[in-house]
C-alpha cells in the first residue's frame, strides 16, 4: 500500500530550508583597576552595615583615598545580596546609587576609546535595589498565588510601565509552586482576557499544569519561541480527542500551521478526527503535499488505504498537479520546521 502512494507523490513533494546568520554585538571593553589589598577594611565595613551602623561606614569611607574609597564601596555593594534588606539599609544603597564615580579610567567601547568609571558603585547599587525589589515581588507573588488571591490584571496590563520586571519576578515565584497550587489559577487565567508582553508566562503555566483554555489563548498570541516549545509538548500533557482538537486549533494561526500538521500527524493512536482533518488537508493547494508525506508516516493500515483512496480520486480532477504541487510557502524557514 505506501508502495502505491509513493508511486503517487513520488514528483510532488520537495523543500527547502533557509538559515539567518545571527550576529553578536561587539564586545565591550573597560579597564579595571587592581584590587588594593583592602579586604580587612571590608568585612569590618560590612560587619557594620550589618549592624546598621551607617556612619560609622560614612566616615571611615570618607577617611580614605579616592581610589580605596570607590572600590571598597563597588565590593560592599556585591557583597549585600546575600543580606537581609531593612529600610535603613536599602535608603543608604539608593544614596550610593545616585552618586557620581570619580575615579575614571581610559577604556574602549565599542572601538572607541571613553573615559570609564574604574568602580561604577552606582551602577552595582542600582543592581542590588532591582534584586532587592525582585524578591520583595517574589514573595508576595508566592504567597498570593498560594492562598487563591492572586490578581493576574494586577501585573498584566498594558499600562504597567514595571510589567517586564514584574513577570520576571512573577515566573520565578510559580517556578518555586507545586504544580497542584497552580491548576486552578491556570483555569482562573484561561478565561480573562488580558495584556500579554509576550509567552512566557503561558508556556511556563502549560508546561507545568497542560491547561486546555492555555494552549488556546497561546495560539492566539503572536508566535514565539514559546509557543513553538508549548506545541511539541502537547502530546505529553494531553492525549486522545482533546490534543487532536487543541492540535487542530493550532493550525487557524498561519504560523503554526506547519508544526502542528505535523504535531497532530504524530499523535498515536491518530483520533478519527485527526484523521478527517489531515485527509482534507490533502486538497489545500500550499499544504496538501506536506500532509500526504505526513500520513504515510502514520503506522496505520486503514489510514493508509484512505490515504491512497483520496489520492486516487484526486489524480483524476482537473489541475491535480496545482493541488499537490509541492508547498513553497512564504519566504524563509517556516517556523518549527
Amino acid at each position: 500500500m505506501k508502495g502505491l502512494v509513493f508511486l503517487l507523490l513520488a514528483s510532488l513533494l520537495a523543500g527547502t530550508a533557509m538559515a539567518t546568520p545571527v550576529s553578536k554585538p561587539p564586545p565591550i571593553k573597560s579597564a579595571l583597576v587592581a584590587d588594593e589589598g583592602l579586604r580587612e577594611s571590608q568585612r569590618y565595613l560590612l560587619e557594620q552595615l550589618q549592624a546598621g551602623r551607617f556612619d560609622a561606614v560614612d566616615t571611615l569611607l570618607a577617611s580614605l583615598s579616592l581610589g580605596q574609597r570607590e572600590f571598597l564601596l563597588y565590593q560592599l555593594l556585591s557583597d549585600l545580596q546575600h543580606i537581609p534588606a531593612t529600610a535603613s539599609l536599602q535608603y543608604w544603597v539608593q544614596t550610593q546609587s545616585t552618586k557620581a564615580p570619580q575615579w575614571l579610567v581610559e577604556g574602549e567601547v565599542d572601538g572607541f576609546l571613553m573615559q570609564l568609571p574604574a568602580y561604577d558603585f552606582p551602577a552595582e547599587a542600582r543592581l542590588l535595589l532591582t534584586h532587592w525589589q525582585q524578591q520583595n515581588w517574589q514573595a508576595q507573588y508566592r504567597q498570593a498565588l498560594s492562598n487563591g488571591s492572586f490578581e493576574w490584571k494586577s501585573v498584566y496590563n498594558s499600562r504597567n510601565p514595571l510589567l517586564a520586571q514584574q513577570q520576571q519576578a512573577l515566573l520565578q515565584a510559580i517556578a518555586q509552586l507545586p504544580a497542584g497550587l497552580l491548576y486552578k489559577q491556570a483555569q482562573a487565567l484561561g478565561k480573562l482576557n488580558i495584556f500579554l508582553p509576550d509567552n512566557r508566562l503561558l508556556s511556563q503555566l502549560l508546561l507545568r499544569t497542560g491547561e486546555p483554555s492555555l494552549f488556546l489563548m497561546l495560539w492566539r498570541q503572536p508566535v514565539d519561541d514559546d509557543s513553538l516549545v508549548a506545541l511539541k509538548a502537547l502530546s505529553s500533557l494531553q492525549q486522545g480527542d482533546t490534543a487532536s482538537d487543541l492540535l487542530i486549533a493550532a493550525t487557524r494561526n498561519p504560523k503554526l500551521k506547519r508544526p502542528a500538521l505535523k504535531a497532530l500527524s504524530q499523535l498515536s493512536p491518530l483520533p478519527i478526527k485527526a484523521q478527517d482533518f489531515l485527509l482534507a488537508e490533502l486538497g489545500n493547494s500550499q499544504y496538501g503535499g506536506l500532509v500526504a508525506s505526513l500520513l504515510l508516516e502514520v503506522d496505520e493500515p486503514r489510514l493508509l488505504v484512505r490515504l491512497a483512496d483520496e489520492l486516487t480520486r484526486m489524480e483524476r480532477r482537473p489541475n491535480i498537479s496545482l493541488l499537490l504541487a509541492p508547498d513553497t510557502g512564504t519566504t524563509g524557514t517556516p517556523p518549527g520546521l
